[in-house]
């Protein structure tokens, strides 16, 4: 129960965090692109790059120490409640099983963001390289784009 609740709270995390990104990059390219100018300009200022976000964050390196790490961290919670919540009352064992989700969100989120941070510069980065305007998630994207997926992971292996 407890690491299906963790898994929900990280998919929903994820997700939060990935379309604040989204929104942010799209606001970014809407206050950067000019209008007017050389047809050429437009078009390099318009170009929108795609990437797979969620892909980039599971090939990241040191996501595979975070897993560990968080997989410790359950099974440590795990078994503290399960010490703790011995002689107590439902109403007691979902305070506390509420609390150490709570934990173990927090940990997660600290363990997280500077990987997040890393994908986030290695995407500026192959951006700014190829002259895009809007780097976005491919899951909001309809039709066209430049796919730089490959080549922000290799910015991250750099």
């Amino acid at each position: 129960m407890m690491e299906l609740a963790n898994k929900k709270n990280v998919k929903v995390i994820s997700l939060s965090i990935a379309a604040i990104f989204i929104l942010g990059m799209f606001a970014l390219g809407l206050t950067q692109s000019g209008i007017g100018g050389s047809s050429s300009n437009a078009v390099m200022e318009s170009a929108i790059g795609t990437v797979n976000y969620q892909e980039l964050i599971q090939n990241a390196p040191g996501i595979g120490e975070l897993q560990n790490s968080m997989n410790s961290a359950v099974k440590t919670a795990q078994t503290e409640f399960a010490e703790k919540s011995k002689g107590m009352n439902d109403s007691d064992k979902q305070k506390l099983m509420k609390q150490y989700q709570e934990q173990l969100s927090t940990k997660e989120k600290e363990l997280l963001d500077p990987i997040k941070k890393k994908v986030d510069a290695a995407i500026l980065a192959v951006g700014r390289k190829k002259g895009l305007a809007v780097v976005v998630d491919k899951s909001v994207v309809v039709y066209g784009g430049l796919d730089v997926n490959s080549d922000v992971n290799t910015e991250l292996k750099k």
